[in-house]
């Protein structure tokens, strides 16, 4: 299981699961953390909330919480983080899965159903909802959104059945502006998908594949020429994200025994290369700072200094996908540590940010 894969079920797990805050060290040092999962008047939530994304701007943050009324319902949250005000985003259901947020915050796409999810798109200045599914979509019966442009017009989803690997073995890519949906790929049964992620503007999609044999390998296509090339090692691979510009792919590759570690191949020179000696769990928008796992501790790495920082233990800390701000100054994590900010009193996993003291 690749980095970015384990962080999220892991996430996941902390959300379903609940109960005690693990002790673990304080913050580190010169490092601010903030609380993500708050009320708009700053008080803490009282259920477990994991889960989190942050937009590339550093504005707006999305995670998900417990229904504090004790259903089994999942709330999806949106957070500014210059003005702390929390707005929930409507419908949310049992099944709520986010996927990321455009790089101005303004587009969330998720995932919600109480038995069959769907994929949508919610508009935080329109307050719109829209379900993604395309025309040709009756043989299905179920989709999750799989990846959002850094612009918010693209938005990639899968459509599959309950049955066997079928369950996400159809990749689309919708066009909000235009209502377009461009069938990218569709899998055998002995197929699955196993990440996805698009450019800033849509025209570069990075997609894994893992077969039932547990092969992993990641593809890059260019829709506007319609070219499609394999840029994994060879070795069983999990996608990570790819770069703003599209000339980047961050993945993992399994050596063996449960190891995961991280590489960043070029696609304009195809240089591949390994750098680090742990999984990557996200990048910034350029994949110049990766946020990665390095021994004890899950850290934020400038790939061009060799400089890096601590953003928390990994004993208590997770994190995916769509956690690094477009610079590299600001990551999102879940933990369940109670020593991270004052007052942290709820004994469940919460949603933080953390950067650098200035």
């Amino acid at each position: 299981m690749s980095g970015a894969v384990r962080v999220s079920l892991v996430a996941v797990l902390l959300l379903a699961g609940a109960g005690t805050a693990v002790a673990a060290p304080a913050h580190p040092a010169g490092a601010r953390v903030e609380r993500v999962s708050s009320g708009s008047d700053g008080s803490q939530l009282p259920k477990a909330s994991a889960g989190g994304v942050v937009s590339a701007d550093g504005r707006y943050a999305a995670f998900l919480s417990n229904d504090p009324a004790g259903s089994i319902d999942k709330l999806l949250y949106l957070k500014n983080l210059r003005t702390g005000r929390l707005t929930k985003v409507p419908e949310n259901l049992v099944y709520t899965m986010i996927t990321g947020l455009s790089a101005d915050g303004r587009r969330i796409a998720y995932s919600d159903s109480n038995r069959y999810p769907k994929p949508y798109v919610y508009d935080r200045v329109t307050g719109e909802t829209q379900q993604l599914w395309p025309a040709e979509g009756d043989a299905y019966e179920l989709g999750e959104t799989a990846a959002i442009s850094g612009d918010g017009r693209s938005v990639a989803y899968t459509l599959g059945n309950r049955h066997g690997l079928e369950y996400a073995n159809v990749l689309y890519v919708r066009d909000l502006a235009t209502g377009a949906d461009d069938q990218i790929i569709k899998l055998d049964r002995d197929s699955g998908l196993n990440g996805t992620s698009l450019d800033a503007k849509g025209r570069t999609l990075a997609y894994g594949i893992t077969t039932t044999g547990g092969d992993g390998q990641i593809y890059v296509k260019d829709r506007h020429t319609g070219t499609t090339r394999r840029v994994d090692t060879g070795t069983q691979a999990h996608l990570v994200q790819l770069s703003a510009d599209g000339h980047r792919v961050l993945f993992n590759v399994h050596l063996g025994a449960g190891v995961w570690v991280a590489y960043l191949r070029d696609l304009r020179t195809d240089e591949v290369r390994r750098i680090a000696d742990g999984p990557a769990a996200a990048g910034d928008a350029s994949l110049r700072h990766i946020l990665l796992t390095d021994g004890d501790s899950l850290v934020l790495r400038d790939l061009r200094t060799g400089r890096q920082r601590t953003v928390a233990p990994t004993a208590s800390a997770t994190a995916r996908s769509g956690s690094v701000t477009r610079d590299g100054d600001a990551a999102v994590f879940t933990s369940t540590a109670a020593d991270l900010v004052p007052g942290d009193t709820n004994e469940v996993s919460d949603v933080f940010v953390t950067r650098p003291r200035r």
